[in-house]
């Protein structure tokens, strides 16, 4: 879809497309690694539509739902006191198996 069709979406129907693309991409991707992709190209032009919607919803003032989602406050650190990890267990030493030297002697032939 040309970017002139994307600015003539209301906000919602950006937000909608957003989520579509997002989801096609992923279907995409899985159907590329299976390989049972039917039209392997259709990937690039979905990436390129997602760009584009995130490119409007940006230049609205608003901030993409990745972008959103990322920078989302964390939680409020609980009361209780966390229990500290345990160091991790050093590996048992093992004995080695001596190496076995050959000898440089040569037997004598007979004769």
């Amino acid at each position: 879809m040309k970017a002139a069709k994307w600015r003539d979406l209301s906000d919602d129907e950006v937000t909608q497309k957003v989520r579509e693309l997002s989801e096609e991409v992923f279907n995409l991707r899985f159907q590329l690694t299976m390989g049972v992709a039917k039209n392997p190209s259709r990937i690039g032009e979905a990436r390129r539509d997602l760009a584009r919607a995130y490119t409007i919803i940006r230049e609205r003032g608003g901030a993409p739902a990745a972008v959103m989602a990322a920078a989302a406050p964390a939680p409020p650190p609980s009361a209780a006191p966390k229990k500290a990890a345990k160091a991790p267990r050093r590996p048992k030493a093992t004995a080695k198996k001596p190496v076995r030297v050959k000898s440089t002697k040569t037997k004598k032939a007979k004769g």
